[in-house]
């Protein structure tokens, strides 16, 4: 696995980081469906391997999958979850439709 895009977001109250890392598509052994993993580690544990019938449909669906465990975490719904000192707020990636009444930064 290959390691895309990667970057941390601050929680209020501390020093402690919360990783994300999104890894490029590769194809599962049974060479018809592609596989695409996010992890999200310090503050919210999380990882997952996604599946897609294409490398850009498992990509898509990963990076929702991913901003979905962001905007529904604790952290974020108690406003200490943050990017560049902006608590409660946009968090550098979009957010699935279904949280457009938390977090108002659609896909």
């Amino acid at each position: 696995m290959t390691c895309i895009a990667e970057h941390s977001l601050d929680i209020a109250d501390g020093a402690e980081k919360v990783l994300v890392r999104l890894h490029s598509p590769w194809r599962k052994d049974d060479q018809k469906a592609w596989v695409c993993r996010f992890e999200i580690e310090g503050g919210i544990e999380a990882a997952l391997d996604v599946e897609g019938e294409t490398s850009l449909q498992a990509l898509a669906l990963a990076l929702k999958g991913l901003s979905a465990v962001l905007y529904g975490s604790e952290l974020y719904r108690s406003g200490r979850l943050g990017l560049f000192g902006d608590f409660g707020g946009y968090l550098g990636v979009p957010a699935p439709n279904v949280f457009l009444d938390e977090a108002p930064y659609p896909f």
